[in-house]
């Protein structure tokens, strides 16, 4: 290097004692303001006749299409973005400040040996960019509902007697990511490191290991007999799911997140559900019944009841009042431990048609009473439907009527000393049940039983009376009751 710095000033020296003009044309890119001749920046050569501004722009709107990734943890493959996305950008302003000083600072002799080493190709000046840390943070709302992996609570097997430790889970660090993707690379296919942070499980190994299984909070159970095979394998499967579930104190659980979609990959089978109140084959029935089970021993164990809705109907395993319906996606049942220790839920079949659900980790604190009252009922009708199928003239009951009820329950905990204390009350909202027939081409509708008490009109084929289309409410897509 020495010996290329004494033959640079030498030749330099050279020309201004022999010619100030050779000189003057040998350094005249200064004031073009291009880039030495022979240097690069960024990999490319300055095409001539192109401004350096002008290049250094299409070069900008170029590389906001350049590929990079984002390495995905636990070596789950890379997610490919643009710089643009990311809001990397060529910083223009400041590329063509550190170009030009590369060409036009310095002595005459430091411009003469920067000039040959550029004629050689041995300059290649860097790219400036820029990064734009809000457009950054968007791409990483996307990302980190892709990288976030939910913690395991632990939780106790309590048909095979062990404890499944809990697992921590993670989510992306917005700001650590933001600083690794300031230092990161720039290059072609660039890929930038994601950072993580640890999300605890909330129930943990440690906290159950003095958890008194043999105490019950408290317990409910409901009968499934002569109701379908399917259904008994739904109920089944949606209390294995529930069995053993530890909810920490202070902790407000989902059905809906703790059973999981009802699908046939993970168990559940077809079993009449309602839908436009009428039974018809759906995935997953019954397993509202397990919903309702668990509601009703949430209620008599004092949880507060954060989210439920009744049945479209009455069910025919619980008192008005303690059933609840779940919908996947839709309508769910959320309680909360507001004890200062975890509960247990025990969910498991002591016969083949019976379902009980118990809350385990501690003493009742006293005696909690449902009552109900009815403040309104609703009549139902008659929905007849022409069915193809039915053979022709004749008549098929289906479904019987049910009047439709407005419900007030009321909690209340009696201590041992004998003080009362009001917990909670709520409504509960039970539709009519239509009486449906299906009556084959050219039935005679006049030899149809005459209405039953409790019904008010006939609706025929989705009309009433004179033509007029019937509006139902809406339809209740998961199991029946």
């Amino acid at each position: 290097m020495r010996r290329d710095l004494v033959l640079a000033s030498f030749l330099a020296l050279s020309a201004a004692a022999l010619t100030g003009g050779v000189t003057w044309k040998y350094f005249d890119w200064q004031s073009s303001g291009r880039a030495m001749p022979g240097a690069t920046v960024g990999g490319e050569l300055q095409p001539e006749g192109v401004a350096l501004g002008d290049w250094l722009e299409a070069r900008r709107v170029r590389l906001l299409d350049r590929e990079a990734y984002f390495a995905l943890p636990d070596q789950d493959g890379t997610l490919p973005v643009s710089f643009g996305e990311l809001g990397i950008e060529l910083d223009v302003a400041a590329t063509m400040k550190a170009v030009r000083e590369h060409a036009e600072t310095g002595t005459p002799s430091e411009r003469a040996y920067r000039a040959l080493k550029s004629r050689r190709g041995e300059i290649d000046l860097p790219l400036a960019f820029s990064l734009d840390p809000n457009r950054a943070r968007m791409v990483f709302e996307r990302v980190a509902r892709q990288v976030a992996k939910a913690p395991v609570d632990a939780r106790l097997d309590l048909v095979q007697h062990q404890r499944i430790d809990d697992a921590p889970g993670r989510e992306l660090d917005p700001e650590g990511t933001l600083q690794m993707l300031a230092e990161g690379e720039r290059g072609d296919l660039a890929v930038f490191a994601l950072a993580m942070r640890p999300v605890p499980a909330r129930v943990t190994s440690a906290s159950l290991a003095n958890v008194d299984v043999s105490k019950v909070l408290s317990s409910f159970e409901t009968g499934f007999g002569g109701t379908g095979r399917g259904r008994a394998v739904n109920i089944g499967k949606a209390a294995e799911y529930l069995n053993g579930f530890v909810i920490a104190p202070g902790q407000t659980v989902s059905f809906n997140q703790i059973v999981g979609p009802r699908t046939l990959e993970r168990g559940f089978v077809m079993a009449p559900v309602i839908r436009d109140d009428e039974l018809e084959p759906g995935l997953g029935g019954g397993t509202c019944q397990v919903a309702s089970t668990v509601h009703a021993a949430a209620v008599f164990g004092a949880l507060d009841v954060v989210a439920r809705r009744s049945h479209s109907r009455p069910s025919g395993y619980a008192p008005l009042g303690l059933d609840a319906t779940v919908v996947w996606g839709e309508v769910d049942l959320k309680f909360k431990n507001a004890y200062d220790t975890p509960i247990i839920i025990h969910a498991f079949l002591p016969t083949p048609s019976r379902l009980r659900v118990e809350l385990l980790g501690r003493e009742p604190e006293g005696k909690v009473e449902h009552t109900y009252a009815v403040v309104r009922t609703h009549d139902f009708y008659r929905r007849v439907w022409t069915k193809p199928f039915v053979k022709e003239g004749k008549t098929l009951k289906r479904q019987r009527g049910i009047k439709g009820y407005d419900v007030v329950s009321s909690v209340r905990l009696t201590l041992p000393n004998g003080e009362v204390r009001p917990i909670r009350s709520y409504h509960s909202e039970y539709r009519p049940v239509p009486e449906v027939f299906w009556v084959g081409p050219g039935a005679n509708l006049a030899e149809l039983p005459e209405l039953p008490e409790g019904a008010k009109h006939v609706e025929i084929d989705g009309k009433g009376k004179g033509g007029e289309p019937i509006s139902e409410g809406p339809s209740e897509g998961d199991p029946a009751g």
